[in-house]
This record gives C-alpha cells, structure tokens and sequence, in this order.
C-alpha cells in the first residue's frame, strides 16, 4: 500500500467552479459523483484513505467551503464537540495529549499516539475524518496510517488478546459530556460493524485517563497486556504507512479501519505561516458508498 497512489487531481471543471466560488454548477456535480465512487473504491474497499490534490494554495479563502462540500457530498457532518464545532482547525495550541479535563491530540505538536478520530465519543463513531492542509509545518508532522486488518493479521496468534481488546475499556470523554453524564464512555477497541467489518476506535492515553477516573475500575493485568500488545504493533515501523500532505492537498480517510498519527513537528515562529489544517467528522450516507450497492 503506497502513499503516493492514493493521489487524484481534482478535475480541471472542478477547479474553474472553484475559483469561481460555483458550487452548484454542473462541473461540481460531475465532481461529486466522481468523489463518491473514489471514496467507495478507495477508501471504503481499497486502501481505507485518498487524498485530492490540485487546490490553489494562493485561493485559502476557498478551502473551507470546498471542505464543507466535499464532506456534504459523502454525509452527514457530525458536530465534534459539545459547542457543535463542524470544521475544526488543528494546530499546536501548545498543550500535550490528555492535559487538563480538555486538551486533545490535535493540540499538540507532539508525534506518535496513533489513534482514531472521536475515541473521546460514545457511537455512533464518525465513519470518515478529513484533513485539508492549509499550511504544513516547517519541518516534521508526516502522516502515519495504520490499518485495523494489519494489526488483526499480527495479533492473530494472540487470540487472548484479541479477546480483551473486543471487551470494554474506560474512554476519558474529555470533558465533552454533557452535565449529569459519566465522565467516561465504556467501549471495546476492536469491534465489528454492521455489516460484519473489522473497525476500531482507539487512543491509550483517554483509556488510560478513563481508568483513572472515580468509579471506573483499574486496568486489569490482563487489559494492560492487550493495550500493550496492541501498542507494539502500531510502533512498528513495519506495520505503517507513512506520507506527508502539502498545501491544498484534501485526505479522506476511514475513521474505523484507519489509525493514524504524525511525527513530531517543529514550526514557524510566525502564526501566520505555522502548521494549519481543517478537519471534519462525517457520518456516512450508506446508500451512497456500500460497495454491493452500486
């Protein structure tokens, strides 16, 4: 699986509507039919991520809505947080993962922590996250991508620990939850889905924060042997899938087949030329992206 192939260009018609601000024109909708079947092919059944290439990066006024479209054409854009946030910019907000009641991998600079997207949440999960790159960092912040069939296939001679990894953990909800809830979401990490599919949702720290909790139990010897196993496999150099986005560039990526992270980045001094990237949640129109219905 190479990073590289999953690039397409946006169409030419598409980039003329663009910049035109037309977004309801035939060229667009040629795009988004052409959007969907990509995102059937590659990420639902390929790879599980694609990235479209070719925005102006003198146009950054543009990427918002483009985003919004594109996450429109594929379903429903789900609210990231309890202020009903659609696009959230990721940048360094100078925080580490799990500081405080609410600082969240996003905020940081740090790399590793590879994980999936909502794992704060109770389902339903966001089916895809995208990530428009406004600005990529001075040096670093490279994606890592890390497939849920990779990880089975390594811990397939551990049936023990995949038999823990399908019971429920302690999720730290971040602070999200609404008055009167827990303070944690209990899920397993791996599961299947409704149509009989591996998927996961993971990130060690909000389970290991979760478990801290009052009222949550400790993790067990057993459950710390899992996560650690599982860790080991998502470590390793071997198992990933590694590639940098550069300005402009769009990535859709399958929020339960796909973890991902980032190396460690360093950035301008300057904000206005530090790292900024867009991101959305979307829950998927079956209808549109099941593989046997077309």
């Amino acid at each position: 699986m190479d990073f590289e192939r999953q690039r397409h260009r946006w169409s030419d018609g598409f980039l003329a509507a663009v910049r035109q601000r037309r977004f309801d024109g035939r060229a667009a909708q040629s795009e988004r039919e052409r959007m969907r079947t990509l995102v059937r092919d590659h990420v639902e059944a390929g790879a599980g991520f694609l990235i479209m290439t070719g925005l102006d990066a003198a146009e950054q006024d543009t990427y918002e809505q483009v985003l919004l479209w594109v996450s429109d054409a594929l379903g429903t854009v789900m609210a990231q947080d309890k202020a009903g946030t659609r696009v959230r910019a990721v940048r360094n907000r100078g925080t580490t993962i799990g500081q405080g009641k609410s600082a969240r991998y996003a905020d940081s600079r740090h790399g590793g922590h590879l994980h999936t997207d909502g794992a704060e949440r109770p389902f339903p999960l966001p089916d895809y996250f995208t990530l428009l790159c406004v600005r990529p960092a001075k040096t670093g912040g490279a994606l890592r991508l890390v497939p849920v069939e990779r990880i089975r296939a390594r811990l397939a001679d551990r049936p023990d620990v995949l038999a823990v990894l399908e019971q429920d953990f302690h999720f730290d909800r971040r602070g999200d939850q609404a008055p009167g809830e827990q303070a944690t979401v209990r899920k397993p990490v791996l599961f299947t889905t409704d149509n009989d599919k591996h998927a996961v949702t993971y990130l060690r720290q909000y389970i290991e924060i979760g478990h801290s909790q009052p009222g949550a139990e400790t993790l067990t010897p057993a459950q710390r042997r899992a996560l650690d196993a599982f860790d080991s496999v998502l470590e390793d150099p071997a198992s990933a899938i590694e590639g940098r986005m550069a300005a402009g560039e769009l990535a859709v990526f399958n929020n339960l087949r796909i973890l991902h992270g980032r190396t460690k980045f360093d950035d301008h001094a300057d904000a206005a030329r530090a790292r900024l990237l867009y991101r959305t949640w979307i829950q998927r129109t079956p209808a549109v992206h099941d593989t046997d219905g077309q």
